[in-house]
């Protein structure tokens, strides 16, 4: 489950990649991604907008079943916490979801 502190450092990462790697280098993506079909090319302004997206995000958590594949309840929490208490199995799981900021969409 990814929390608010989980995006902050796959932000930070982002940046490093764009300012100390050269994203167009897919030699570097493939040892680093640890795929070795790999072949993305990513740039410099798509580095950036992936960061201002998972920037501005907005964390709800889900509970599913154990396999991921169903909701136990429609409700969605703003906390880790506030899912984990909702749980009435205990094969239960609680997922993050990434919702975009319908702010910046206006």
């Amino acid at each position: 489950m990814l929390t608010r502190q989980d995006i902050l450092l796959i932000n930070a990462a982002l940046q490093f990649w764009a300012e100390e790697m050269d994203p167009e280098n897919t030699q570097m993506l493939k040892l680093y991604a640890g795929v070795p079909a790999a072949d993305q090319v990513w740039m410099p302004d798509e580095i950036q907008r992936l960061r201002k997206q998972l920037s501005s995000a907005r964390l709800k958590y889900a509970v599913t079943n154990a396999s991921g594949t169903e909701l136990l309840t429609t409700e969605l929490f703003s906390t880790p916490q506030a899912a984990d208490q909702a749980k009435t199995v205990a094969t239960a799981q609680v997922g993050t979801l990434l919702l975009p900021d319908t702010t910046e969409q206006a």
